[in-house]
């Protein structure tokens, strides 16, 4: 069972386990035998893979709760053969890089002892045998670089402790692997200072205030102690992503920061992966970094294309999430229009994919077509489409002037549908609200009166009453209070005519229900029923405009 622990003012660690090695290499190895057991091909598909939740059912909700269904759609990850390799290639990489930094060996505190002394000196020596190397991938933004690499990393912990190995008793953290993004400056000190802030979040440390905020420091002279870190934490694997902002360092920055990784390699076996756009391809011509840029060889991740396996299986698993309330099946023409919309990009795809779902609930369609399509890429792809065009053409040169990808977020596009489909349902609601309030008043009215007559009053009488009561008093609601009110004006008006008297004869005298009884029972009504339906008897319920005549 899996033991996590606490770090002060850190994050969760967990505490090591260790397993027994396959590769004699790794026998022995305290760092190595606390990592997950490598995987095989089918473990490694079943451990990345992500699907959403999905019932048929729901697409029947209301559009407001499938907005947010179709948002699942962000997490959806098919595995792809290019995903097994690059996780075969990383976990190569970490084990690699431990190989000759076992903490159970003298080599390990000669290390540490010269790492001190780079320190004093403000150079880092390199180490005369290495085993680590690195490698670099390349792809165009939004092609799933990034996501790939964070979901291979998050197969491993990234915080291991340390207490006992082998009746050994310890007292070490690991860090299996540190992402950092290039600053936009391209600046060392700046990648630096990532460096320091993320240890200090994963180990409680305070190597910022110590070191980043040291203004007497120079950059230079930092690396050393960062490849002193480094040695002490046990890191196994430094990924750095977005290398291309290393395209706008002044005075050789990019040189400098690309030796350095070259030289973090060199002194303490730490093996980098470079991640960048096509704008990084050009750093690499030094053949000392590129070589070491290729340990396990480079990654130039290209889009799918239409013809190939990995686009029709990723579309076809994509497709089944359709929450509109008639689904399509995924005919050649769709196939092609989504196709050269995202030109093979995974995450313009999934994206298109999402807006059309929601362009065709709000606008009534409630399926996806080909025109659906191109509608929201019209709407949402203008800023792109220059880079997209110069991918349709093939020019490798017109796709590195281009950056990243900024496709209109998704939470936009949902608020732009959802004010048009706000609106129109606020229409229909105030059209249908003004319907049944003029239905339900016509009902009452007409309840009314007939009951009135039922009572005796004249027809022409019990309609002019019937209006006067429910314009000079709104809070009567139901169809017994009206006829209530109604034949109280009645007979108020009627007593007025007999007596010619201002003064409201009491409609409790007895006469007068002597008089409601009678004229009741001339219509064929019981007293009682007269005696309820004149409001004289309380009934156990409310009587509504839609209540049947008893």
């Amino acid at each position: 069972m899996t033991e996590w622990i606490k770090i002060p003012n850190g994050a969760l660690a967990q505490v090591a386990q260790y397993s027994p090695q396959i590769v004699s290499q790794y026998e022995g190895n305290m760092l190595i035998e606390a990592l997950p057991p490598i995987m095989s091909k089918e473990e490694v598909v079943q451990a990345l893979s992500s699907y959403p939740h999905f019932n048929e059912e729901e697409r029947y909700a209301d559009s407001h709760y499938r907005f947010h269904m179709i948002q699942q759609l962000l997490g959806y990850f098919q595995v792809m053969p290019l995903h097994i390799d690059l996780e075969n290639r990383v976990s190569r990489l970490i084990r690699q890089g431990y190989v000759n930094r076992n903490p159970l060996k003298p080599h390990y505190a000669s290390q540490m002892v010269q790492g001190h002394a780079d320190i004093q000196s403000g150079q880092i020596r390199q180490s005369v045998q290495t085993f680590s190397s690195g490698m670099t991938i390349v792809g165009i933004s939004g092609i799933g670089k990034s996501t790939a690499i964070n979901r291979i990393l998050s197969l491993m912990p990234q915080i291991v402790s340390h207490s006992e190995y082998n009746s050994i008793q310890l007292s070490a953290y690991q860090i299996t692997y540190l992402r950092l993004e290039c600053p936009p400056d391209g600046s060392i000190r700046g990648l630096i200072n990532n460096f320091f802030v993320e240890l200090d979040q994963l180990l409680g440390t305070n190597y910022m205030d110590r070191f980043g905020k040291n203004t007497k420091l120079s950059a230079a002279s930092l690396m050393p102690i960062v490849a002193q870190i480094a040695r002490s934490c046990n890191l196994g694997l430094l990924v750095v992503d977005e290398i291309q902002n290393l395209s706008v360092a002044k005075s050789g920055g990019a040189e400098k920061m690309l030796s350095f990784f070259v030289a973090l390699s060199n002194s303490i076996d730490l093996p980098a992966v470079l991640i960048g756009t096509p704008k990084s391809q050009t750093l690499f011509s030094d053949f000392r970094i590129a070589r070491r840029g290729s340990g396990q060889g480079d990654v130039a991740w290209l889009p799918m294309k239409k013809s190939e396996p990995s686009w029709r299986l990723f579309i076809e698993g994509i497709w089944d999430y359709q929450w509109v309330r008639n689904p399509t099946e995924l005919t050649t023409e769709l196939n092609d229009t989504i196709y050269e919309a995202s030109c093979g990009i995974t995450d313009i795809a999934v994206k298109i994919f999402m807006f059309s779902q929601i362009r065709a609930i709000t606008s009534g369609t409630e399926t996806i077509t080909p025109q659906i399509i191109k509608g929201v890429v019209k709407d949402s792809l203008k800023l792109v489409e220059p880079m997209l065009n110069a991918l349709r053409s093939g020019n490798l040169n017109g796709i590195a002037r281009f950056g990243d990808i900024n496709i209109a977020p998704i939470d936009g596009f949902i608020a732009a549908e959802q004010s048009k489909l706000d609106l129109g349902n606020l229409l229909q609601t105030f059209q249908k609200t003004q319907k049944e309030q003029q239905v339900h008043a016509e009902r009452l009215k007409q309840d009314a009166v007939v009951r009135l007559t039922l009572l005796g009053v004249p027809e022409k009488d019990a309609k002019h009453n019937v209006g006067k009561i429910l314009s000079e008093m709104p809070r009567v609601q139901t169809v017994q209070e009206v006829v209530q009110e109604a034949y109280k004006l009645h007979l108020g008006l009627t007593e007025d005519m007999q007596a010619t008297s201002k003064t409201r004869p009491q409609i409790e005298d007895e006469r007068d229900l002597r008089k409601l009884v009678k004229a009741g029972k001339e219509n064929g009504l019981t007293a009682y029923q007269v005696l309820k339906d004149a409001g004289y008897i309380a009934s156990d319920f409310s009587i509504d405009a839609g209540s049947e005549i008893e």
